[in-house]
């Protein structure tokens, strides 16, 4: 006996879309927390190979002098073409290349240029995971936090994993174990309807481009105070950024309570990621970035004040809460203020050219005071910066104090 049975209009779309929320979080999983391999030794990588400071902050300016150009011009090219997902899945995998081929680098010279490569193929990649993040959690009625939330998960496995690894088998089992993860995120990437690797109905409204979304930028008082933030705080954080597990090194403490120091900060992010994605829709994105970032600056004096390996393990995982909330809150601040069609190539502005272009500026000089005077007055420059970041969000702040959620930002359909 055959029975028929009819479906209603909607039955099985929740089902759809929750599959691709199911993917977006596994690939973030794999991509992001694939970094946790390697990305908490890199410095002390470099320092291996008997490099200086001021040679660091170099590879590292140039890592950021190519994001900051490529990036946005990337994601507004990628997101106009049905090849996206194709595009983003190639740009993974050749970063896995290239992650790999740095692990065999010994010299300072073949490792900026390795770098060089990494920097361009991996230009587009975070700010176009981003918005694809973004499309898909607001099509399925949750909150870019509940995506976001699985890159931490991973950071955790990962970080805890390669400190054994890397003290057993040397640093070049983590960069494989980036390559690996990033591997398997572009193949997540085709369980993942393509569309949301595109800007939402592009061919039916005005085109995007690098120079409107500016032109948008310009004329956002609240966008450019949150700018101003970002660039100070971006100078003079770069140095603690850079060097802070290098100064846990110099502190006593081993690679594998370096990598617990690493995941301090994600264990907090597990439920805060969500708590924050909940608190920005109730009292606004601009609120939380002005907490994150009081909360910061406390955390940088407090390790000024007070330098031991204990104080920077305690400030880590009260960390994780104003990471959370710092980065829910600029995500949903900018995709709340600008056009979805701009969505993407305004993150690649913030994310990678306006901080590539601070990093390339901060990172010889960071270098230069590290090894000029230690890593510990780092921090005061950090708690500097922060307090003028602080400065600038509260003056630029909206007028109602609350999220303004414009008509465009709802036309994700």
């Amino acid at each position: 006996m055959i029975y028929f049975v009819r479906l209603r209009k909607g039955d099985m779309f929740p089902k759809i879309k929750n599959r691709d929320l199911f993917f977006a979080r596994a690939y973030y999983f794999a991509f992001m927390g694939g970094w946790g391999f390697i990305l908490p030794f890199i410095n002390l990588f470099y320092i291996s190979l008997g490099l200086s400071g001021t040679q660091i902050g170099t590879i590292g300016s140039v890592s950021s002098t190519v994001g900051l150009i490529v990036s946005p011009i990337i994601v507004t090219e990628i997101k106009k073409r049905p090849q996206a997902r194709g595009i983003l899945q190639a740009s993974l995998m050749l970063g896995a290349i290239v992650y790999f081929l740095l692990g065999q680098q010994t010299a300072f010279l073949p490792i900026i240029l390795i770098v060089f490569l990494q920097s361009l193929v991996g230009a587009g990649i975070t700010p176009a995971s981003d918005a694809m993040a973004v499309h898909v959690s607001e099509e399925a009625g949750k909150g870019y936090g509940s995506v976001r939330v699985w890159a931490s998960v991973g950071w955790i496995i990962t970080v805890l994993s390669s400190g054994w690894l890397i003290e057993r088998k040397g640093f070049q089992a983590g960069f494989l174990g980036v390559s690996l993860m990033w591997l398997l995120a572009a193949l997540v990437t085709l369980l993942i309807r393509s569309r949301y690797f595109l800007s939402p109905n592009f061919a039916e409204k005005h085109k995007s481009s690098l120079r409107t979304a500016l032109k948008h930028i310009t004329k956002d008082r609240t966008l450019i105070g949150y700018a101003i933030a970002v660039i100070f705080m971006g100078f003079l954080n770069n140095g603690v950024l850079q060097f802070e597990n290098v100064f846990l090194s110099e502190l006593g403490a081993s690679k594998q309570l370096i990598s617990v120091a690493g995941i301090l900060s994600a264990i907090v992010e597990l439920p805060f990621m969500i708590i924050a994605d909940r608190y920005v829709r109730r009292v606004g994105a601009h609120r939380v970035i002005l907490f994150a970032v009081a909360m910061t600056l406390l955390q940088r004096a407090t390790v000024l004040l007070f330098p031991s390996i204990a104080t920077i393990m305690i400030v880590r995982f009260i960390g994780g809460v104003a990471f959370s909330c710092l980065t829910i809150a600029s995500i949903f601040l900018i995709s709340s203020r600008t056009h979805p069609n701009e969505t993407g190539t305004v993150l690649a502005i913030y994310t990678v050219t306006l901080s590539g272009l601070v990093s390339v500026l901060a990172a010889p000089v960071a270098g230069a005071i590290f090894d000029a005077i230690g890593a510990r007055w780092l921090y005061a420059l950090a708690t500097t910066g922060y307090a003028i970041g602080l400065l600038s969000l509260w003056i630029t702040r909206p007028e109602s104090g609350m999220v303004k959620l414009t008509s465009e930002v709802k036309e994700f359909d």
